[in-house]
């Protein structure tokens, strides 16, 4: 299959139309659900949206139609535009026993848990395989395997398979549970902040933090409690640390210096931190972490593996591996030029030779909109692409799929 890739604005109504009969009514159920949620607890708008940002963008745009009688075509529409015109056009291009099996994993998307990501993600990577000139089949719909994408130019043939990850993976704490418990924790730190000067609430809790609202209400308990007795406090869910320090001066929010300084006060880094205060005159810092360690990498490893065992093992293949979090070119060469988490997610893959067929492992991160100032704009996003030094099947196609300038 090969679809156009270019779109003009009188493609986003038909593709709206597409997708509004297949699953309109159920996104709009589902974003109602989360705005109600958000009414109760405005901590939660930031972790919806970073998570369900197509499925906001399209009751957005659905309910600007029925008010208007006219799509939005804002810039914030573009992610969501982006996925559907493609995924219309290949819908359209589908033989028939296959789009049934599309249409199913699209509904399903609606109210799994990381929502239409992991679907626009294989679309995105599908459409770039055709704008770079490959033929590709959606082998996973037809059944054919367990792979998704089989991509062919000429003689050539290679298995893609995609895999997303979220902000949470591998994580003990995460972030829903953080903002549910920032919100019991509210009436605390709105207290606390009342009185001038630093003050720092460390929470640990034994391994993961819970969702029941009954543990998060008993692990604002104990917080209460230290707080009242300016000391610490427990149980079988968590110990609390109260403390005062004794300084006049603090980096505010938007010092490059504000996130590195807590984390010293602290003594801990890359955990959950919460603020509460008066500018210049308080602050109360909440430091939520756990006291077994994380395991993302351990975790993206076992996801990269598995992305693997789903190939044949009989061509090339290539793991499109999407980190939800964004991050900058500069920060990309450096993950590229020096040993780090994805050099380790790399070499558990190939450990033990089973997994040869495996040509590279491709590691993007979100698409941004770009523009050439004539008005067209369109959506990319940077990767590291990390090879095989040994293939089973040396496949020089395969490592020139996301160098720019090819087509």
């Amino acid at each position: 299959m090969l679809i156009n890739t270019e779109a003009f604005p009188n493609d986003i109504e038909t593709a709206v139309d597409w997708v509004s009969g297949l699953i309109g009514a159920a996104v709009d159920k589902r974003v109602a659900g989360f705005e109600q949620q958000e009414r109760t607890n405005p901590l939660l708008a930031s972790h919806f949206r970073n998570n369900f940002p197509l499925e906001f963008a399209l009751a957005k745009a659905r309910r600007y139609r029925k008010s208007t009688g006219r799509l939005p075509r804002d810039a914030e529409y573009d992610a969501l535009y982006s996925f559907l015109i493609p995924a219309h056009r290949i819908h359209s291009a589908l033989p028939r026993e296959v789009k049934g099996p599309f249409e199913g994993r699209l509904r399903e998307a609606v109210n799994g848990l990381n929502g239409a990501r992991p679907f626009s993600y294989e679309i995105s990577i599908a459409t770039h395989l055709m704008q770079k000139g490959w033929d590709v089949e959606f082998i996973d719909y037809s059944g054919a395997a367990r792979f998704d994408l089989l991509a062919r130019q000429e003689a050539v043939e290679i298995e893609v398979e995609c895999k997303t990850t979220s902000g949470d993976t591998g994580r003990k704490i995460h972030r829903q549970e953080v903002n549910r418990l920032a919100d019991l924790l509210l009436p605390i730190t709105q207290q606390v902040a009342t009185e001038p000067g630093c003050h720092r609430i460390l929470i640990t809790v034994p391994d993961r933090l819970g969702k029941s609202i009954q543990e998060l209400s008993a692990i604002a308990s104990v917080v209460a409690t230290a707080v009242q007795d300016k000391g610490s406090a427990s149980s079988e869910l968590a110990r609390a640390d109260y403390s005062f320090d004794g300084i006049d001066r603090w980096p505010e929010p938007g010092d490059p210096d504000f996130l590195p300084f807590f984390e010293q006060r602290f003594g801990f880094r890359n955990a959950n931190l919460l603020f509460q205060g008066k500018h210049g005159v308080s602050v109360a810092a909440v430091m939520i972490r756990s006291a077994k360690a994380d395991s993302v990498v351990d975790t993206i490893s076992s996801q990269a593996k598995e992305a693997a065992d789903q190939c044949s093992g009989t061509r090339p293949a290539l793991i499109a591996l999407h980190l939800i979090d964004e991050l900058d070119n500069s920060d990309l060469r450096t993950m590229l030029k020096t040993p780090n988490g994805l050099h380790a997610i790399m070499h558990a893959l190939l450990k033990g030779g089973t997994r040869r067929h495996v040509d590279s492992v491709a590691f993007t991160v979100p698409q941004v909109t770009q523009t050439d100032g004539s008005g067209a704009r369109w959506r990319s996003g940077n990767l590291v692409m990390l090879n095989n030094p040994a293939p089973l099947f040396p496949c020089e196609e395969v490592r020139s799929i996301f160098r720019p300038g090819q087509n």
